[in-house]
């Protein structure tokens, strides 16, 4: 199964196979700047040409000629001994004479930053390389090499334009809007710019009207204040009621006995009169059993609330206790590991299910240990035998019985590990 690529992509690297099965060794791809030479050039060596032994390279402002070489050798031959006082071609012709001749593949990425030495160099060996060697450079200058093929990346089209945004993009507006039409026009098909679409920038905003119903909540304040302060009238009334009731009932029975204080003592002194204290002292035990009662039902629904506003946070906090996510593929096999140590670094593959017939055809399983390289979107196989770097040479042995035409590649745990926790990056470059 072939890695996510637009069709006039995939048809242009067939193209590159075929010009190479017509015996040109040196290719040129040759586009501007955002038009995704460096995705083609990693299509290309993970889906092409899988028997061969492969390096890629992407060429910086600061890469040494000393780099680029060490780089391109150590991926095609085993432990080869890189004299940095050789030149690349001595050196390959060395290399080529002590383990003999090879079926190569080299992918350079920004071939302008290349010495001229160096661009010469790879113009001799494309020649005169024994065995089989395919080059193929990008950049964004045409004429680079002087015997190279100069293969041109033509911009999308419309509808791979769109093709493209939609497996970035969740939704989009339909290609009639004017304003995402005009975009896409706009862009001429550079993937780097069709990638820059905000949807929430460029298309207009509808914004939903101002609902008319926003005194309701000034409304409802002033009606629960009024409930309150009613309910708190009808309270105080119920607890004054018996004192207004009783006053002028006492004061008329004060009245009446000072009236007929004399008429008692002139027919019969010995009458008992009403007494004044004891009618006080009920009226005031009633004044405090009706207050209590008001008190005691004013905190009722107080407690109640705050009983009711505890318990949801009681209950919330199990949904709060989340789940540890679990690592993809053998990532946590790899994080386990001691920096310091090495693995043999068996093959690159551009996704899973290749991974799995690879393992599945050689019978390597509970042998090799596989990762995905994030910045990428590579799937990485190695040796599951970690060990130091003097010590990890015998392992070759039982690797060449199992892929005897595979040149294995050290790697330190430290490196894998980076990798593993690179940022990925979706946009073409």
């Amino acid at each position: 199964m072939q890695s996510q690529i637009l069709p006039s992509r995939a048809a242009l690297a067939k193209r590159i196979a075929l010009q190479f099965s017509y015996g040109q060794n040196l290719i040129h791809l040759v586009a501007a700047p955002g038009f995704g030479k460096s995705y083609l050039l990693e299509h290309f060596v993970t889906d092409h040409y899988e028997p061969f032994s492969k390096a890629y390279i992407e060429v910086g402002a600061k890469t040494r000629d000393e780099d680029v070489v060490t780089h391109l050798l150590e991926h095609s031959f085993s432990y080869p001994l890189v004299d940095v006082n050789e030149t690349l071609s001595d050196n390959f012709y060395r290399l080529v004479k002590e383990q003999g001749e090879r079926q190569l593949l080299w992918v350079i990425d920004n071939a302008k930053q290349l010495s001229q030495e160096l661009i010469i160099e790879l113009e001799k060996l494309a020649k005169t390389a024994p065995g089989v060697l395919y080059i193929l450079c990008a950049s964004s200058r045409a004429e680079l090499f002087e015997n190279a093929v100069d293969i041109h990346l033509e911009p999308l089209s419309d509808s791979e334009s769109i093709r493209l945004m939609q497996s970035f993009y969740k939704t989009l507006p339909p290609a009639e809007d004017p304003v995402f039409a005009e975009f896409v026009r706009q862009c001429h098909g550079n993937p780097a710019l069709l990638l820059q679409w905000h949807q929430e920038q460029q298309m207009p905003k509808h914004t939903a009207k101002p609902t008319r119903r926003w005194w309701l909540v000034p409304s409802m304040i002033v009606v629960i204040l009024i409930v309150i302060g009613l309910v708190y009238q009808r309270d105080e009334l119920t607890v004054m009621l018996p004192q207004s009731e009783n006053a002028p009932m006492v004061a008329n029975d004060a009245v009446f006995a000072k009236q007929q204080q004399p008429l008692q003592g002139a027919h019969d002194g010995n009458m008992p009169q009403p007494e004044q204290a004891s009618d006080d002292n009920l009226i005031t035990e009633k004044l405090e059993n009706d207050t209590q009662a008001v008190v005691a039902a004013l905190q009722q629904p107080a407690t109640q609330a705050a009983t009711e506003q505890a318990q949801p946070v009681e209950e919330a906090k199990p949904e709060q206790r989340q789940s540890v996510p679990t690592l993809p593929y053998d990532h946590h096999w790899y994080n386990r590991q001691d920096d310091n140590l090495w693995l043999w670094q068996l093959t690159v593959m551009s996704n899973e299910q290749q991974v799995e017939a690879y393992i599945a055809r050689h019978n390597l399983e509970k042998k090799v240990r596989h990762y995905q390289r994030a910045d990428k979107g590579w799937h990485i196989l190695t040796w599951a035998k970690p060990a130091s770097r003097s010590a990890i040479d015998a392992q070759l042995t039982e690797i060449a019985e199992l892929l005897p035409s595979l040149e294995p590649y050290a790697k330190q745990i430290s490196k894998i590990k980076a990798e593993i926790d690179s940022q990925p990056n979706p946009e073409l470059r």
